[in-house]
């Protein structure tokens, strides 16, 4: 019971009004006795708190009876009435806000912390989306905004996905997007994994997440920036289509694990990766030693 006082209390309800309601689901209707000794609730405070509940719509009354019986609300009624008070609050407080409000200079980098507050922020990028998309995501990470790409998807004629797996994992309910392939090295690099979103061509969020203990990103509408996000996307996407597209010839000139496309800095590489997969696929005929 201490958990969903707890979470209760998060809603704007006190110790005694969760311990009447949870009693009263509990137990069934009753009357201001009874629930006072199933809650513990003092009989001196139990009827102003079922007043209170009552103006909550937590709970109804009968006057039928003498004394009057006193019942919870169904559980999904009582949370659709918290997500309504809820959402009336959040307007007045909008409402109030506004007049505060200062612009902010989104040409500044600004430093996002948390998990949660991270993905907060990319759904609400997606959702106001009105052209173009591209996304650099882990597989680890996408279910947060799988629901925000399948709408963009259907809503936006150009949207990339680049899709990560550190277990080559790529089964998602989207339409295009790439599946990477080259996670191991990936990791080793960046000790980690990231969320990259381009959002038309003006808006980008980029950063690290280490996991949903440790993540922070940048948000900005810097023009070098958004460039640089958008055309590292790009980037993957072509040479993911080129990999795909070449087949068996990729691996004959890169080897087996593709290995050698990463070898940018020394060619000797490319040709020892080539000559490791070929030994590897070398099979002995046999005959006399």
């Amino acid at each position: 019971m201490e958990k969903v006082i707890q979470l209760l209390k998060s809603f704007n309800f006190t110790e005694s009004e969760s311990k009447v309601y949870i009693s009263l689901l509990k137990n069934g209707a009753g009357t201001g006795y009874e629930i006072s000794k199933n809650s513990a609730v003092p009989r001196s405070k139990v009827y102003n708190i079922l007043e209170i509940l009552m103006e909550k719509g937590c709970i109804v009354v009968s006057k039928q009876t003498n004394p009057v019986h006193y019942s919870a609300v169904p559980i999904e009624e009582f949370i659709e009435n918290i997500k309504s008070n809820v959402n009336d609050s959040l307007t007045e407080v909008k409402k109030e806000l506004k007049s505060y409000n200062q612009t902010m200079d989104l040409e500044n980098f600004w430093y996002i912390r948390g998990y949660k507050n991270i993905f907060n922020k990319c759904k609400l990028l997606l959702s106001e989306a009105k052209s173009e998309v591209y996304v650099q995501v882990w597989k680890e990470d996408i279910n947060h905004i799988i629901e925000e790409l399948r709408a963009v998807e259907e809503r936006l004629e150009r949207s990339v996905i680049i899709l990560y797996s550190t277990n080559h994992d790529y089964q998602v309910p989207l339409t295009n997007y790439y599946k990477h392939g080259f996670e191991e090295e990936k990791l080793q690099e960046s000790g980690g994994r990231w969320i990259n979103i381009v959002v038309d061509s003006k808006e980008i969020l980029f950063g690290h997440i280490q996991n949903d203990k440790n993540a922070e990103v940048i948000w900005t509408q810097s023009t070098p920036m958004v460039f640089l996000a958008k055309e590292n996307i790009i980037h993957d996407a072509y040479c993911l289509r080129l990999i795909d597209a070449m087949g068996k010839d990729a691996k004959k000139q890169f080897g087996n694990e593709l290995k050698g496309i990463r070898s940018i800095f020394n060619q000797k590489n490319v040709k020892k990766d080539k000559q490791n997969d070929s030994c590897d696929d070398y099979t002995d005929p046999g005959g006399p030693d």
